[in-house]
């Protein structure tokens, strides 16, 4: 008997010894299954934490990417994009990021942006002081804003007036004549470019932005468009990145009650002075102005022009300074426009830029244009017109449409 109480309590030790053992492996495994969970838990907010500082960044980055767009038209206020919600990647979360853009007063050539980007809670700052550079509108011998149309036997091309006057002889030791006569348009509809004729561009043509063919835009030369066999450059036809801007042209207050009709009398010159004008400055303002047959007009220095009615050059007149056609600016007001004609007299010679954003541009017969023209519309009509686009008014700046950016500092804040 004593033998049978011993044994059984041999094998309830057992089975206590046994059970102690299993609640020590289950409590074992539920604290390293713990460890392990709280381990999971904590690299997966880590690894949120991570993904939301890096979702961060890129937000403020793209805070900056906006900040330098908005940059390239710094006075224009109205395409300015100072902040925007963005999807981050999860369907649960939004990203946004803002931007703070302040001009130097000292140097308003100086921009400090700072961006902010949030994610989930999570913010990054970036700093980047950016310099601008002023950039000339003129970088084509024709442009329009809504249409440019070319017929008859024009032709293209382009100098340099800083090398000496244009020359077409490649013999001559003076060849002065390039390939930069390209003619373009903002237009993304069909017939923004129109040609006929038998002209010729040593140059390209260049469409709307986003136009995909942006051979879709040109009328004239076939369906499908091909122009390569009178257009030089290869593309023949390409689409912008963007819009070009153009500013609208308004008469400075202390000019405009001095715009009145003016006309330069046949076999006369009238020259203006950089320090003439009504405000002493160079400046000048004429409602209609006609420049009359064997007339000229012309300059001995940096002058503007502005226009608020028509500008009419008939034969034989010439307009600007043969040396230098950067010298003379004609700005044409929304309810101005422009002539340059051929007459039975002979032909009209122009030697200068013009800028009307709003006006209508039309040269007709055997007009010579050394310089570059731009307006809403320009027509190049019936006849030989030549047109040569002077390379030297790339660093024209008295028309300023957007601005070159370039990164002086960056760092994170």
């Amino acid at each position: 008997m004593a033998g049978d109480l011993t044994l059984m309590r041999a094998r309830t030790s057992q089975r206590g010894f046994m059970l102690l053992m299993s609640l020590g492996v289950t409590v074992f495994v539920a604290i390293v299954g713990a460890a392990s969970m709280v381990r999971a838990l904590h690299e997966a907010g880590v690894g949120r934490r991570n993904a939301d500082q890096q979702q961060a960044f890129y937000l403020a980055e793209a805070g900056l990417d906006r900040a330098s767009m908005n940059l390239r038209t710094p006075d224009e206020a109205a395409d300015d994009l100072l902040s925007l919600t963005l999807p981050t990647g999860s369907s649960a979360a939004v990203g946004s990021y803002t931007i703070v853009q302040t001009a130097d007063p000292l140097d308003p050539l100086r921009w400090t942006v700072t961006s902010t980007g949030t994610s989930s809670g999570t913010v990054r700052r970036l700093e980047v002081v950016y310099m601008l550079t002023r950039q000339s509108i003129f970088q084509q011998a024709l442009f329009a804003d809504v249409q440019v149309n070319v017929s008859g036997s024009a032709q293209t091309d382009s100098f340099d007036s800083r090398l000496g006057a244009y020359e077409d002889d490649p013999n001559d030791p003076g060849y002065n004549q390039g390939s930069n006569g390209d003619i373009g348009t903002n237009s993304i509809a069909d017939g923004g470019i129109t040609v006929g004729g038998s002209i010729f561009i040593e140059g390209q043509m260049v469409v709307g932005p986003g136009v995909d063919p942006p051979a879709s835009i040109v009328n004239g030369c076939g369906d499908p468009p091909d122009c390569s066999s009178f257009v030089t450059s290869d593309p023949w036809v390409a689409s912008q990145s963007a819009p070009v801007p153009m500013p609208a042209v308004t008469v400075p207050g202390g000019l405009a009650p001095w715009c009145a009709d003016f006309t330069v009398q046949g076999n006369t010159t009238v020259t203006l002075d950089p320090t003439g004008g009504p405000l002493g400055n160079g400046t000048y303002c004429y409602r209609n102005l006609t420049i009359q047959g064997n007339a000229n007009l012309t300059a001995t220095g940096e002058v503007t022009v502005y226009l608020t009615g028509q500008l009419t050059a008939q034969g034989n007149s010439v307009v600007g300074v043969p040396d230098d056609p950067t010298q003379v600016l004609f700005k044409m007001t929304s309810t101005a426009g422009a002539t340059l004609e051929q007459v039975i007299q002979g032909n009209n010679t122009f030697y200068g830029s013009i800028y009307g954003p709003d006006a209508e541009v039309n040269i007709q017969g055997n007009a010579k244009i050394y310089g570059s023209v731009i307006a809403e519309v320009v027509n190049v009509q019936e006849g030989n017109a030549r047109l040569h686009y002077d390379e030297a008014l790339a660093m024209e700046t008295r028309v300023i449409n957007q601005y070159k950016r370039a990164v002086a500092s960056w760092r994170e804040l």
